[in-house]
């Protein structure tokens, strides 16, 4: 029976700062505020994915000894695959570990921990929250609305189209009173600025897409100035405006801005056409 070494509680909320080293490269997470930013690059990083790192390392349980022979390369510790791992607070080391392939349960994983020689296996599946790239654990969200919509303005390079909120009067029940303020609201009506119906369920679209945007992927080595010329529009305005430019598409994914991002990004060609209206099809026949 050997003997396992006691890891010192870390709560989550001191770790301020992550080191995650791979043959040939480095990836630095750091707190700023309540939020994460990832360097090379200093992007802000994908708050979710961060958070597990937090739990699996405040949360490491050691179960065995797993072997002292120092035979690295069967346990994926070798040098050429061995994933490095260091917390801090502030500038102290809270702890260091170097992450191995998991064990064939898929549950646990091989490690080794701060200087000492051994292999561990400890009771989570660590490889997989850890072997990422700056890429992957960046934040993809380009576009956030909580609040109301009274405006949306579309323009497709050619045309412009303004369609403005209006709330549809609720029915009144003289017989019920206060029932019938308590009745459904009705859904709001949408109108064109001269005055035509619109489609209130592609409006909702435009703004349910708009709501929660994740981009697919950052575009390397460029910046919004780098980009004019779009092909499609839209703005939404509430208490603020929020905007979406779109260019030519290009492999299958548009290139595209947002108000509310510093970085341009592709979006997938599906999210790009419940984006892209066609005029046209948003106003209702007249029956």
């Amino acid at each position: 029976h050997y003997d396992l070494p006691e890891i010192k509680h870390i709560d989550k909320s001191d770790i301020s700062r992550l080191t995650i080293k791979k043959k040939g490269s480095e990836i630095r997470l750091k707190r700023d505020n309540k939020r994460w930013i990832v360097s090379p690059g200093n992007v802000p990083a994908d708050g979710g994915k961060v958070d597990k790192m937090l739990s699996d390392i405040s949360g490491l349980k050691l179960t065995a000894v797993v072997s002292e022979s120092k035979n690295y390369p069967l346990y994926k510790l070798d040098e050429a695959h061995r994933i490095e791992v260091e917390a801090f607070k502030g500038d102290d080391s809270l702890i260091k570990i170097e992450i191995g392939k998991p064990a064939q349960s898929g549950r646990h994983t091989y490690i080794k921990l701060g200087n000492d020689q051994r292999v561990f296996l400890v009771s989570n599946e660590l490889r997989s929250g850890f072997d990422k790239t700056v890429a992957s654990l960046r934040d993809r969200l380009v576009m956030k609305i909580v609040e109301q919509i009274n405006e949306v303005r579309l323009y497709d390079g050619k045309r412009k189209m303004t369609i403005v909120r209006s709330e549809a009067a609720a029915p009144v029940n003289v017989n019920r009173g206060q029932k019938a303020q308590e009745a459904k609201k009705p859904k709001p009506q949408w109108r064109t600025a001269k005055g035509q119906h619109v489609k209130g369920a592609e409006v909702e679209d435009i703004i349910n897409t708009f709501s929660n945007l994740l981009c697919d992927e950052f575009i390397a080595g460029k910046t919004k100035k780098d980009f004019t010329s779009p092909v499609y529009t839209v703005s939404l305005k509430g208490t603020k405006t929020y905007t979406i430019s779109i260019f030519k598409e290009k492999n299958g994914k548009y290139p595209a801005v947002s108000s509310e991002s510093n970085y341009p990004f592709l979006i997938s060609e599906w999210k790009a056409e419940k984006i892209m209206k066609k005029f046209d099809s948003l106003v209702e026949s007249k029956k």
